[in-house]
C-alpha cells in the first residue's frame, strides 16, 4: 500500500492540548462534575457553573470535511450552560447551545440548540420531552453534585 498523505491541519500543539487537559481538570474541580471516559474536542467548548457530565459523554467542537475525510472543518462553539446535566454516552456536536439546566438523556445525539433551557431533551436527534419549572431548579448549592 502506498503512503497516506500527510496534511497541515489547525490542530493544537500537543503542548497545547496537555495544557488544555490540564486546566479542564482545574475547572472541573472548582465548579462541577465530571466523569472518567468522556472526550472533549481541544477548543472552543464554553461551560457554565455546576456542570455535571456523566461517563462517556462526546463533546464535539468541529467534524471532517464531507468531501475530503483528511481535512477538519472549522470550530463551532458549544456552549453548556449553568447547572446542565449531561447523561451518560450522550453526544453533543458542533455549534449547539445549552441553556441552563439542561438535562441531556443517556445516549442522546444534541444536533441542534435549546439555549432557552429548563428542559430535557433526549433520542437521535435529541428532541424536547419536558419543560421544567424555573421556580423549582436549584441553584447554588455550597456543596457540589
Amino acid at each position: 500500500m502506498g503512503k497516506l498523505p500527510i496534511r497541515a491541519s489547525k490542530q493544537p500543539t500537543r503542548l497545547q492540548h496537555y495544557l488544555y487537559i490540564i486546566l479542564r481538570e482545574i475547572f472541573w474541580k472548582v465548579t462541577g462534575y465530571v466523569s472518567f471516559d468522556n472526550y472533549f474536542s481541544s477548543g472552543h467548548i464554553h461551560f457554565g457553573k455546576k456542570v455535571a457530565i456523566a461517563s462517556g459523554v462526546k463533546i464535539i467542537s468541529r467534524n471532517h470535511d464531507l468531501y475530503d475525510v483528511w481535512k477538519h472543518m472549522d470550530f463551532k462553539d458549544i456552549y453548556i450552560g449553568d447547572y446542565c446535566w449531561i447523561g451518560a454516552n450522550a453526544v453533543v456536536l458542533p455549534g449547539v447551545t445549552l441553556g441552563p439546566h439542561t438535562i441531556v438523556g443517556a445516549g442522546s445525539i444534541v444536533t441542534k440548540s435549546f439555549p432557552e433551557g429548563y428542559c430535557v431533551i433526549v433520542g437521535n436527534p435529541a428532541r424536547l420531552i419536558k419543560k421544567l419549572d424555573k421556580e423549582k431548579c436549584v441553584e447554588n448549592r455550597s456543596k457540589t453534585i
